[in-house]
């Protein structure tokens, strides 16, 4: 399972949980070229990576490769910015553990909830 933005837009620091319940701490990678493309002069995460990095994470604490089949109830609160934010934490929960899954996704800046999310991820 190789992820698609992990270690050029982000890197995992940590993945910590276990029984539906895992926090992922994650560097973003400010030099990425995602963030020259998003915008020049006033790079900002892109909403799309995000709801892919969720996906990759949930992957990870699930330990299978997930695909999003429905994105839901997305919230985007406040912009993530690279040149101002390198550290995020994804608080993410399983609240079923069938096949599709549903996982509520937060991310978060310290203290300050920057997006949720609800995906819908299968295998």
């Amino acid at each position: 399972m190789t992820p698609m933005l992990r270690n050029d837009l982000y890197r995992l620091i940590a993945l910590t949980g276990s029984e539906g319940t895992w926090q992922a701490d994650i560097e973003l990678c400010p030099g990425s070229a995602i963030y020259a493309a998003h915008f020049k002069g006033m790079p900002v995460t892109p909403g799309a990576c995000l709801v892919q990095m969720a996906c990759e994470l949930a992957s990870e604490a699930a330990g299978e490769k997930l695909e999003v089949r429905e994105a839901s109830d997305i919230r985007f609160l406040t912009p993530i910015l690279p040149d101002h934010t390198t550290h995020l934490s994804f608080r993410l929960e399983r609240t079923n553990p069938g096949t599709p899954a549903t996982w509520l996704v937060q991310i978060l800046d310290g203290e300050t909830l920057c997006a949720r999310m609800k995906l819908t991820l299968t295998d």
